[in-house]
């Protein structure tokens, strides 16, 4: 019987445990508030969105 695992958000956490879901052969479902995937990284050019934090279209991340 396949594992069912719930997944909060469509955030790049959620994205990555949903990934990581599925390489170990188990079954995610994602809960996510908006219609989009991205949580804070997505931008919508002049649309601020009630309960969000500020974000602007120019981020830089270093994973390494």
């Amino acid at each position: 019987m396949v594992q069912k695992v719930a997944v909060i958000g469509a955030g790049p956490s959620g994205l990555t445990s949903i990934k990581a879901c599925l390489d170990e052969g188990l079954e995610p479902t994602c809960f996510e508030s908006s219609n989009d995937i991205g949580g804070l990284w997505r931008f919508k050019k002049g649309r601020r969105e009630e309960g969000r934090a500020e974000r602007t279209s120019h981020f830089c991340i270093n994973l390494s």
